[in-house]
């Protein structure tokens, strides 16, 4: 019999016998499980089509320039919050809260995707549990100025940061 003949049932068999691996959703849904908000990692990492085919690796790439993203939004509104307020403690408050989003849109963030690009997950980490405590620096300004009262919408840019930030942070101690 000619050997060919062999070769479609060897490759069924083989093709069979091969490892599955999770691409697409189903990775998407098996890495954002891991997460503290898997709700969230879902609807941020499906709203970027790169993560259709992205590795965990990738995903986690994803979520940190989808972080980059929110704290120059977050950056920026607090620096709109600042210049239109006229109240003393607000404004002292809403100086630090500038100041350290400033920093984790400038320098955490940006730190974090270069060194998870050169593979250097340690300081990948570091740079991303400092942009962890921006919220809370900013919050806790508000507790040691008299007066002072944080803005319903200071509130949730602190909330939904600290969220994302937190995804990231789980994704990347997940990776190694």
């Amino acid at each position: 019999m000619n050997s060919l003949a062999w070769l479609p049932l060897f490759l069924l068999v083989n093709f069979l016998h091969q490892p599955t691996t999770l691409v697409g959703a189903d990775l998407i849904q098996e890495t954002c499980q891991k997460t503290r908000y898997p709700a969230l990692c879902v609807k941020t990492l499906k709203s970027n089509p790169l993560s259709s085919t992205a590795d965990v690796k990738g995903l986690v790439h994803i979520m940190l320039e989808a972080n980059l993203a929110n704290s120059k939004r977050t950056s920026a509104t607090v620096s709109k919050l600042l210049k239109a307020s006229g109240d003393k403690a607000l404004k002292k408050c809403l100086d630090v809260c500038a100041e350290v989003y400033d920093n984790v849109a400038t320098d955490d963030f940006p730190t974090a995707i270069q060194s998870l690009e050169k593979n250097d997950l340690g300081t990948a980490k570091i740079h991303v549990s400092n942009a962890f405590d921006a919220p809370g620096n900013c919050r806790d300004t508000f507790s040691e100025v008299p007066g002072a009262q944080a803005t319903p919408d200071l509130t949730k840019l602190n909330d939904y940061f600290e969220q994302l930030s937190v995804t990231a942070l789980i994704m990347l101690n997940n990776l190694g």
